[in-house]
């Protein structure tokens, strides 16, 4: 069995009790003071993208020790392995967790070796994505040098946070540099804004889209199809599509809404992706429960990856 998750940010994957113990060990008032810590976190009833994002403030300020990092890693695999996952890509902006003690390689180092240890011990194989944080310009450049760096150690290349307004294209230099590179490109597109940035992502290099869920809105209503649209169907580029997530930035009002049953059947490349499991109260086992509700009879399927799509392979 090759079961694979391809899109879940290691900061947004946080256990709720290790968040707790973790804030406590550092003095960390804003969790350490919360009785309910998995309320806390819950962006369930946001209003968009950037109030869901604003959650990851304070995973990130747990994120500054080595052994923090590491520990969060090997949970975050182990939890995977024990949903019935094999094959585990995750993703992270390590430069949210520089300090006076952690270069940017010894944040890559904690997390592969906190995935090291839950592959010794459960079996499972982990790869790091390395994000760039698109409203960051600065930051972008600097993780794609990073990425050049140290490529032997990471799988892939993205670029995350607010999308709109943020298209790919802003940073061509630092996609070309990674491509010569030859590390893989998958890029977050079709989330916060619409099909333009699918186009764009995949005019700089994107093999897979992050979500990408709306592509859907090039498809009309007699399933004909717009240019962008007839492009990944006909290359089969893997769509990232991450339900619950979908629904809690506001995108879809509920499950039944979501396209992603639509897209299947027309064919589209899908696999299905928890993305961030503490801020959206979810896991593989749920989003596979909420992928039958959008009317997908074998959701197993949408986690079972060849290996031409997995950068782990």
């Amino acid at each position: 069995m090759n079961n694979h998750i391809l899109h879940d940010h290691l900061d947004g994957g946080l256990r709720a009790s290790t968040a707790k113990e973790l804030a406590i060990r550092i003095g960390y008032r804003p969790i350490k003071e919360v009785n309910d810590v998995n309320k806390f976190f819950d962006r369930s009833d946001c209003e968009s993208l950037e109030d869901y994002l604003d959650a990851f403030t304070h995973t990130i300020a747990l994120m500054q020790t080595y052994e923090n990092i590491e520990q969060i890693a090997f949970e975050s695999a182990v939890d995977m392995s024990d949903n019935g996952i094999n094959f585990y890509e995750s993703r992270y902006a390590p430069f949210y967790s520089v300090n006076n003690d952690l270069s940017p390689i010894d944040v890559v180092d904690a997390i592969n070796s906190g995935f090291k240890l839950a592959e010794k011990e459960n079996g499972i194989i982990s790869g790091l994505i390395l994000c760039g944080m698109r409203h960051d310009a600065q930051n972008v450049s600097a993780v794609a040098d990073l990425a050049i760096e140290i490529k032997d150690k990471i799988i892939g290349f993205d670029i995350a946070g607010p999308e709109y307004n943020y298209l790919p294209s802003l940073y061509k230099d630092s996609f070309t540099k990674i491509r010569q590179a030859g590390i893989n490109i998958t890029i977050h597109a079709g989330e916060g804004a619409g099909v333009d940035s699918i186009q764009d992502a995949l005019d700089n290099g994107a093999k897979r889209i992050g979500h990408g869920v709306r592509i859907i809105e090039d498809v009309n209503e007699d399933n004909s199809l717009g240019k962008t649209a007839d492009y990944i169907l006909n290359e089969q580029i893997p769509l990232e599509i991450c339900i619950t997530s979908n629904i809690h930035t506001n995108m879809y009002e509920d499950v039944y809404e979501h396209p992603i049953a639509r897209l299947k059947d027309l064919g589209f490349n899908i696999s299905l992706n928890t993305d961030n499991r503490l801020m959206s109260t979810t896991s593989v086992l749920k989003e596979l429960e909420m992928a039958e509700l959008t009317g997908i009879t074998d959701p197993l399927g949408l986690i079972k990856f060849s290996a031409s799509d997995s950068f782990l392979c």
